[in-house]
């Protein structure tokens, strides 16, 4: 990507915005698991790991997912940074 595509960054197109959107309201209805629990359980996920690193809470993700094996919880958090005392081992 040049230094011209970055400063005249376009937004993704609305359908596929919706169409993501979509998607996560059809996997949190399909779990069992209401908006409430899963907005909680991410806020645990970000206290417990922020403990040790720096985390980008902005582009967290957190969905459901359903396989052979049973239902899934997905979690996919950006690092920033490990901590040195975490890396340290203490």
């Amino acid at each position: 990507m040049s230094w011209f595509d970055s400063f005249f960054k376009r937004n993704p197109p609305s359908a596929q915005v919706a169409k993501s959107r979509l998607k996560l309201a059809i996997q949190i209805d399909r779990s069992n698991l209401s908006p409430e629990l899963l907005n909680q359980l991410q806020d645990d996920i970000v206290r417990a790991i922020s403990q040790r690193i720096d985390i980008d809470r902005e582009g967290m993700k957190i969905s459901t997912e359903r396989g052979e094996g049973g239902q899934r919880l997905i979690a996919d958090i950006p690092i920033k940074a490990v901590r040195a005392k975490a890396a340290s081992g203490d």
